[in-house]
């Protein structure tokens, strides 16, 4: 069994975690293994790191199949990275422009929170895979801001939440007022 998933056999429902990796861990692996052990679940996946076509496939190389989970409905990926690099778009994602574009975000996760709730089974999650990348087309004050805001959503929304964080690419002081808005840290 893979780090990620042993780790979150020990999470309760409805919790927000920040996973914490070193810089030598491979995040995209680390995000298949939370993937892989949520598999049965509905979920949302912010991708500020890859366009959606791209992701798809580098998880393929990971066991991970999203494509038929993305087409059902049952997981949407909300993509932060195709339409500024002119990257073509996967059927039943969402688009926004860019990561700096923090509201339309946010309405971009609700709508996929609404069209989750009728076809996810289990728990709903929603993954946001780069904290770091956020910060680079943001200020720390409009990225806490936003997490702030999502994570009382997810609390309301009563859906788990993972977000991923590379150690050290996040100032200390951000860093730790995010940890605040979480249940759990887990380093990996």
């Amino acid at each position: 069994m893979h780090q990620v998933e042993q780790k979150l056999k020990q999470v309760p429902p409805k919790s927000v975690i920040m996973f914490e990796a070193s810089s030598e861990q491979d995040q995209m692996k680390l995000i298949a293994d939370f993937l892989r052990a949520r598999k049965n679940d509905g979920g949302m996946y912010v991708s500020s790191i890859r366009p959606a076509n791209d992701l798809i496939e580098k998880l393929l190389t990971y066991d991970v199949d999203l494509r038929e989970a993305v087409k059902a409905g049952r997981i949407c990926i909300i993509d932060l990275v195709s339409k500024s690099v002119g990257a073509s778009e996967v059927k039943g994602g969402i688009y926004v422009s860019s990561p700096s574009e923090l509201s339309a975000t946010q309405m971009a996760i609700e709508k996929a929170a609404k069209s989750l709730d009728d076809k996810a089974g289990g728990r709903t999650w929603l993954l946001v895979d780069s904290i770091s990348t956020l910060l680079v087309f943001n200020s720390p004050g409009a990225v806490l801001h936003f997490m702030h805001f999502l994570i009382g959503r997810l609390r309301v929304l009563q859906f788990d939440g993972a977000i991923f964080t590379v150690e050290g690419s996040v100032n200390e002081r951000t860093l730790l007022t995010m940890k605040q808005f979480c249940d759990m840290v887990i380093k990996i």
